[in-house]
């Protein structure tokens, strides 16, 4: 009973919050959505990175390219592809292996980055759509006032509660996603950097020939 009671109660909150809760609501929904989507996505980018990098080089040190390829393509780790742009260019020239890695890495770090400017954008639009009702709410309530001066509390308080209640829930939708997309960035920026270590790794590997040619 008490919690079917609560239930209305956060039902009648959200109704007196004014047409601007549903747009709040619309953007916690996509908001949950991308941080339910980005949490399995980096994990699953990040799975067994370090490993696969020791692994592949190590097979490309003895000469075992085409296993190290094979290993690359059963990896679900976003190094994989970068790796196995490297290995593709085995035998080129320095240049062209470092610039295969870069092109490989710059296309994984835009797969990491996706879904991160729709968590940003809501976080910084949620306290402002907030605010606008916060501002509906007030033109509400003063002109409940302009129509029937003080002597209708209950209208005004109507106004001022819608205005509160947007501006609350603004900062409830906001909040959680700024610390779910700061959490994101650092994320990638740590698998960023393994990418960029390990294809160095290779690379090094891999162009030892142009060096000492050098």
């Amino acid at each position: 009973m008490s919690e079917w009671m609560s239930q209305l109660a956060l039902f009648d909150y959200f109704v007196r919050g004014g047409p601007w809760m549903w747009v709040l609501l619309a953007c916690s929904i996509i908001a949950l959505a991308v941080m339910l989507y980005k949490t399995f996505d980096l994990w699953w980018a990040g799975r067994g990175a370090s490993a696969l990098v020791e692994e592949v080089s190590k097979l490309a040190a003895e000469g075992e390219n085409e296993a190290a390829r094979q290993r690359c393509a059963r990896s679900p780790a976003a190094v994989s592809q970068v790796l196995q742009a490297v290995l593709a260019t085995a035998g080129s020239a320095r240049q062209a292996v470092q610039d295969a890695a870069t092109s490989a890495g710059a296309r994984q770090l835009a797969s990491l980055e996706s879904g991160l400017p729709a968590l940003s954008t809501i976080a910084s639009v949620a306290p402002l759509i907030g605010f606008l009702g916060t501002v509906s709410g007030m033109i509400r309530a003063f002109t409940a006032i302009a129509a029937s001066g003080l002597g209708e509390p209950g209208v005004v308080a109507g106004g001022i509660g819608e205005a509160l209640i947007t501006t609350a829930s603004g900062l409830v939708v906001a909040i959680p996603c700024y610390i779910a997309y700061s959490f994101f960035v650092a994320r990638v920026n740590g698998l960023a950097l393994g990418i960029e270590l390990g294809s160095a790794q290779l690379v090094s590997l891999l162009s030892k020939g142009d060096d000492n040619e050098a």
